[in-house]
């Protein structure tokens, strides 16, 4: 397709060369009309002018017998160099045998255009008169001296040929000057025109790619001036309006962003127009690829695309529950129907929850319930019933009355423990416990809980070993607390480890902190329990737990103390091969 600027130049063009056409036909009858007078009136004065030249030159010679032969040869040489044709007319006759005409044209017409044209001017003979065969400017001098006159004749086309030139020359010069000028004007005012246009859609193809930055600036007070200062206004709207929009779209991804739940929305054709963060993760797809697919092509859970089928045919909200991924996740999902502008299509916003976590606390207080409950049910029915038999007389005997009182006395402590432990713990987690805070050595405090223990690791055939540099830097803590945190360690150690087995505790300084570590050789924890090992009541063996006489609540004691501390827990384990737990203090 041709540009514009081209078509406007072609239209100029066009306009020209219709304008020039009908000049170059209308021009040269007006021209002849209006000029053939100025160019006879200056042709016959030339021609005057050279015949008296012609006169004055031939005047010595002429009438003269004795020069006859130099007369000739003059006229002669005189035609030959003007191409004038010349007639002498001697004085007193009308025809004389020394009128010289080589041209033969003359002849006959001495005395009819002698009498006809008076001395000092001109006069044309048509063609075909007097023998001539063309128009003939005739001009009619008188030879000085009285010596006769001189017809002096020339072609009329001949006569006005020099000025005929001229001015086609400058009409030829000019109009060429002219034609030049035209197209500079034409590819001036087609530039003028179309440079603003294409500033237009340079500008236009910018802001559709989303540039807005530039401006047109065009400063014609014409329609164009017009069109650009319109354009320029509408650029500016349509900035600050995307702008506005921009703005509004970040702070709606911000707060999408923002959410726990995951959001998902679907246009009538089911596919994804809106995907948060959360729900891509909550789903295991790729944000920026799924948004614009179909919602049946992510590999999503054949539920939801049934829900979301569902809500677009029936408009109605709907909602189920389902479970994907290794391990087990949960997820609540609801569905409700939106208008999608106001084209009145019907979409679906989704919104997704995983109460995964939600039902593992439920779970967990469930067992902690059960827990508690069987915790501290058990030593109650033992004290109630060695307590009968006491009151009873079933223990008759003094040796079966203080085995009953012992074994009450057994229990009441596991119920003191276990309710101590509670009332710690909560203390701890709540904030009411102030921590004295000082400079603290671990590596005393290590080997204070190793000292704790040295009976019950030798009645078990356990090795209790150190690893403790003699140099560690102290750390800002409460000791009594970490010296609280060492004892469950080593005594969850040794309660869950094999007879001649071993426990190690070592002491590490870290970038800013002291790490420490409490490693036994017992059975070790399954990857799936390993998670939930800090929590209230959790235990990997149960039973075994309860027949080591654990409450469940010593790691939950521990982490609670040192995150109050500002430091970190953490457990490595290998089913059969043992466990190590470990945590960090920061350095004073």
């Amino acid at each position: 397709m041709r540009s514009l600027f081209s078509k406007v130049f072609l239209a100029q063009l066009l306009t020209l060369l219709v304008a020039l056409g009908t000049i170059s036909v209308l021009l040269p009858p007006a021209l002849q009309r209006v000029l053939f007078p100025l160019y006879m009136q200056a042709a016959s004065g030339r021609l005057v002018a050279e015949a008296r030249q012609i006169a004055a030159d031939l005047a010595p010679f002429a009438g003269d017998p004795d020069r006859q032969r130099q007369f000739n040869r003059l006229v002669d040489l005189t035609v030959a160099r003007t191409g004038f044709r010349i007639c002498f007319v001697p004085p007193g006759t009308d025809a004389s045998s020394l009128v010289r005409d080589p041209a033969g044209l003359l002849g006959g017409m001495t005395g009819p255009v002698a009498d006809q044209v008076p001395a000092g001017e001109t006069k044309i003979a048509p063609a075909g008169v007097y023998r001539c065969s063309e128009d003939t400017l005739v001009a009619h001098v008188p030879v000085p001296g009285d010596k006769g006159s001189l017809l002096v004749g020339v072609s009329l086309a001949s006569a006005v040929a020099a000025d005929v030139s001229r001015v086609r020359k400058v009409v030829l010069y000019g109009g060429s000057a002219a034609v030049l000028l035209a197209l500079l004007v034409a590819l001036g005012l087609s530039q003028r025109i179309s440079q603003p246009l294409r500033r237009m859609t340079r500008l236009a193809t910018q802001m559709a790619g989303g540039d807005f930055s530039q401006r047109l600036r065009i400063k014609a007070g014409d329609e164009i001036g017009a069109l650009g200062s319109s354009f320029d206004t509408m650029a500016d709207g349509l900035e600050a309006t995307l702008s506005e929009l921009h703005k509004e779209q970040g702070r709606l991804r911000g707060i999408l962003a923002s959410v726990a739940e995951g959001i998902i929305a679907v246009d009538a054709e089911r596919r994804v127009t809106l995907l948060n963060p959360q729900a891509a993760a909550l789903l295991r797809v790729d944000q920026d690829t799924a948004v614009g697919a179909p919602i049946g092509e992510l590999g999503v859970p054949a539920c939801l695309i049934e829900q979301f089928a569902h809500c677009l045919d029936s408009h109605e909200p709907c909602s189920t529950e389902f479970e994907m991924g290794t391990p087990r996740r949960y997820f609540v999902l609801q569905v409700a129907p939106v208008r999608s502008g106001d084209s009145g299509d019907w979409g679906a916003v989704a919104v997704l929850r995983d109460v995964t976590e939600g039902r593992r606390v439920d779970e967990m207080r469930r067992r902690f319930i059960s827990d508690a409950s069987h915790e501290i049910k058990t030593p109650l029915t033992a004290i109630g019933g060695f307590a009968s038999a006491i009151a009873d007389g079933t223990a008759a005997s003094e040796e079966q009355r203080t085995r009953c009182a012992s074994l009450i006395v057994r229990e009441v402590e596991r119920l003191n423990r276990l309710v101590n432990d509670l009332l710690d713990l909560s203390r701890i987690e709540s904030g009411a416990v102030a921590l004295e805070l000082e400079q603290v050595n671990v590596g005393e405090l290590i080997r204070a809980a190793a000292e704790a223990f040295e009976t019950q690791t030798q009645e078990r055939r356990i090795r209790l070993e150190l690893d403790v540099p003699e140099f560690l830097p102290a750390v800002h803590a409460d000791g009594d607390r970490i010296y609280q945190v060492l004892v469950n360690l080593i005594s969850n150690a040794l309660r869950f480890n094999y007879e001649d087995g071993a426990i190690r505790v070592a002491a590490r300084q870290l970038d800013g902190s002291v790490r420490v570590e409490v490693q036994d050789t017992g059975p070790g924890i399954p990857p799936e329990e390993l998670p939930h090992i800090w929590e209230r009541f959790h235990r990997a063996d149960t039973s075994r737990a309860r027949q080591a006489g654990g409450t469940g609540l010593g790691l939950a004691i521990v982490r609670s103390i040192v995150e109050a501390h500002g430091g970190t827990v953490s457990a490595q384990s290998s089913v059969g091969k043992g466990s190590t737990f470990s945590f960090t203090l920061p350095i004073a």
